[in-house]
């Protein structure tokens, strides 16, 4: 591909005959194949905690909930009215590709995997609200 490159850059300087001209041709074919090279791309960081919906759990009653991504509850839960409503965050799998979604609060042992029972170290990721609704959660009536 690069050599195609050159070659027809090399035949639009023959075309010109200027060396000025020739420059100006290769520094714009140049920004233009940079540009193409990384417009495109996801940030594997940003995708790990984008998500279009907030979940929680309550410690006490076990009522798994969630919320559109603007609204905010907590800590009073709406089932059981007690201060134990906590957000919950999910740990990504690559083995079996399963998402664990759990209390952010952890505990000393750290996440494992709910199928295979790895350890989820570096995992963590945003559910969404897919994700939260297969998990169990309902959405919070407000």
């Amino acid at each position: 591909m690069t050599n195609q490159v050159e070659l027809a850059v090399g035949f639009q300087c023959m075309a010109l005959r200027t060396e000025r001209g020739c420059g100006w041709l290769r520094f714009w074919l140049a920004a233009l194949l940079l540009l193409g090279a990384t417009a495109c791309k996801k940030d594997a960081a940003f995708e790990a905690v984008d998500s279009d919906a907030n979940g929680y759990v309550c410690l006490k009653c076990g009522a798994k909930l969630y919320t559109d991504r603007s609204v905010f509850i907590g800590p009073k839960c709406p089932k059981c009215s007690e201060d134990t409503l906590i957000e919950v965050v999910g740990y990504y799998c690559e083995k079996d590709k399963h998402l664990t979604i759990r209390a952010r609060r952890g505990d000393r042992y750290g996440a494992v995997c709910e199928q295979c029972q790895a350890p989820l170290a570096n995992a963590m990721r945003s559910p969404r609200e897919k994700d939260l609704k297969a998990w169990g959660a309902g959405k919070a009536a407000l």
